[in-house]
Formats: structure tokens, C-alpha cells, sequence
């Protein structure tokens, strides 16, 4: 299984709406969790972020999803819209609790996300809020991070009901690290008396990572894709999915933003991200360099004509090729990885 967490900003909607309607989220194999970071998903919207996924759950009748809303108090450099909304979330669970209530008329297709603040995380409020979603909800998802796990899990695991949801949240830290080990083995034990569905995510695209600093045509070492191979193996204790940002980086968004064309372009068959860096600053790279080297690649002809046909990040950049779309817009070709990246996540069975 896996599992791509979304932020609810537009480049990751657009993404969450395009593979639901071709059906990606209707199988087992890979299972969408959306983190509310604002009210809308762009500021003049007229729908909230609410009205947005009661809309796509009505549309796509088979598609289920996990909602987090979240908790952070590292807001200085995001917007006035994102911080507002956070603050809320973060010190408010009643505020958490009526916002996902909106969506009740979908309870057997949303998973409300309990997670907390790392910092200062509240035992009684991850107690309150399993106690009022389970009066709507019949599955809940618990979101753990590895600082203070002991604590945090011996609490929580008196809380877990069949079927529930254990997301241990390792955010950057390498999944390999051997600390992890009796964690791993924590949550493996009580899955066997509790038989929830256990599912490790991580950030495997640093926040450090630039676009400038990246080789054209060459694998980004800096981004570490091998939970892909390793969380269901007697290494892990066999977690039943794993998680990512599916190659976006984790933190809130922030203002401003030089050009720096650069697609990014997901290979299966070696389990790695491959770069294609423009030449110059300029958004004619992404039509005139980037999408030609991609198409161009041995990267693109691992793949099969009828992924290419059906993927929409791949018919994105067939689209941008043969001049259908202009592809002079960064957020586009971000938008362009997730779309690849899911699908062939979706397509391989994760």
C-alpha cells in the first residue's frame, strides 16, 4: 500500500482530482491523506477545502482518504492564510472536530488523522478526539512521531480498534536507523493482538535540496527512495504500506521563489528520482530543453506505450512536446512528478 500525503494547496489538488477520476484511489494499492494546511485551496475560491473533497468523494463514489490537520508553531515565513488556519488547528481540537464532522455523510469513505504537536503533544486531547470521531467515524488513523514514541504509543494503544490506522510518522530520518528497530518491533507486536493496518511515511526529499543544485540527466542521490523496497520486510517488522510527499518537500508553503526550471522524472525500475535541469533561468527550458530530454531518456523508454497513454504526468509532457500546453509554469511541472510518481505507484501495486 502506500500512501501519498497531499497538502491542500493547488498543485496537490489538481493532482488528488486528477487521479481520482481515473480511478487511481479505488483500489487498495494506494491511499490518499490529505493535510489541511488552509481554509481554501486558493484564496479566492468560493468553496472551502471541505466543500472541495465533498465534492470529489460525491464524484467518485469507491474513493476513500485520510484527512490530517496540521499542527505546527513554525509559521513566520508562510502566509496569512496558512498561518491563521494552523493556529486553529493546532490549538483548537473542537475546531479539528466540527471541520471533519462536515464530511460525516461520507464516514465509510474518510479516516480523520489524529496527529499532535511534536513539541508539546496532549494525551488528553488525542483521547477527546478519538472519543467524538469514533460517534461519526468508524475508522480513525493515529499518526505517531518517533520523538517520545514510547510515551505517545502506551497511551494511544489502549485506544486502537480493528482496523484503525498506525501512521508512524519518521518525518527525514532514515528509515534504516537502527534506534527504529525496537520501534518497528513495538508496533509489529500490537498489530498482531490488535489487527490494525500499520503504515510508516517519511520525507525523502530534503528541504536543502535545490533545484539549482541538481545534475541534468543524472539520479538525485539526495533523495532516498529505498522505503519503497524495505517496509514490508523482516527488516521493518513488515508494515503493511509505506508513505511520502511523492517527491514535494514537507514543509509549509512559503513566499517568493526564483526560476529555476527543473522536471523531475520518477524511474521504476531503479526505485530513483532523475533530474533534467534547464540551461539557463528561463520558463522556455521546461518546452524547449527539459520535456524533449525527458521523452529523449532511458528513463522514459522503461516505460510501456500504454503507461505513457495512461499516466497523466506523462501525457502532461506529451502535451507540453507537441505544443497542446505552453509547460512554462514551474508549479506544472511539480505537478508533473506527483502525477507520474502516484500512477506508477498505483499502475506497480506500491
Amino acid at each position: 500500500m502506500y500512501v501519498p500525503i497531499l497538502k491542500n494547496r493547488t498543485v496537490e489538488m489538481s493532482v488528488l482530482s486528477q487521479l481520482a477520476e481515473i480511478g487511481v484511489f479505488n483500489s487498495t494499492s494506494v491511499f490518499p491523506l490529505v493535510e489541511l494546511i488552509q481554509e481554501r485551496t486558493r484564496s479566492n475560491n468560493k468553496n472551502t477545502i471541505l466543500d472541495d473533497l465533498a465534492e470529489l468523494l460525491n464524484i467518485n463514489s469507491s474513493m476513500t482518504l485520510m484527512i490530517d490537520f496540521l499542527k505546527s508553531t513554525k509559521l513566520n515565513s508562510t502566509t496569512d492564510a496558512v498561518r491563521n488556519y494552523v493556529t486553529l488547528s493546532t490549538r483548537q481540537a473542537d475546531f479539528c472536530i466540527e471541520e471533519m464532522c462536515k464530511l460525516g455523510s461520507f464516514s465509510q469513505r474518510v479516516i480523520p488523522v489524529i496527529s499532535y504537536l511534536s513539541e508539546n503533544p496532549s494525551l488528553s486531547r488525542i483521547t477527546y478526539e478519538v472519543s467524538e470521531y469514533r460517534k461519526t467515524f468508524p475508522r480513525v488513523a493515529f499518526r505517531i512521531k518517533t520523538q517520545d514514541f514510547e510515551n505517545i504509543f502506551s497511551h494511544v494503544e489502549g485506544l486502537i480498534a480493528e482496523n484503525d490506522i498506525v501512521l508512524l510518522d519518521i518525518e527525514s530520518s532514515s528509515h534504516m536507523n537502527p534506534v527504529f528497530k525496537k520501534i518497528y518491533k513495538r508496533i509489529s507486536d500490537s498489530k498482531k493482538q490488535r489487527n490494525f493496518i500499520s503504515v510508516v511515511v517519511n520525507e525523502n526529499r530534503p528541504e536543502t535540496l535545490t533545484n539549482k543544485s541538481m545534475a541534468d540527466k543524472e539520479p538525485i542521490a539526495q533523495i532516498d527512495n529505498s522505503l519503497k523496497e524495505l517496509y514490508n520486510t523482516s527488516i521493518m517488522n513488515k508494515f503493511d504500506g509505506f508513505g511520502d510527499y511523492a517527491c514535494i518537500v514537507a514543509s509549509l508553503p512559503s513566499t517568493g521563489g526564483a526560476i529555476s526550471p527543473a522536471g523531475v522524472y520518477y524511474s521504476n525500475d531503479n526505485n530513483f528520482f532523475v533530474a533534467f535541469k534547464g540551461r539557463t533561468a528561463q520558463l522556455s527550458e521546461f518546452p524547449d530543453y527539459i520535456a524533449p530530454s525527458i521523452v529523449a531518456s532511458e528513463y522514459w523508454e522503461e516505460y510501456t506505450d500504454k503507461h505513457h497513454k495512461n499516466c497523466p504526468g506523462c501525457q502532461e509532457i506529451l502535451s507540453i512536446l507537441t505544443g497542446v500546453k505552453s509547460g512554462k509554469n514551474q508549479g506544472q511541472w511539480k505537478m508533473i512528478t506527483m502525477l507520474h510518481y502516484i500512477y506508477t505507484m498505483y499502475e506497480t501495486g506500491a
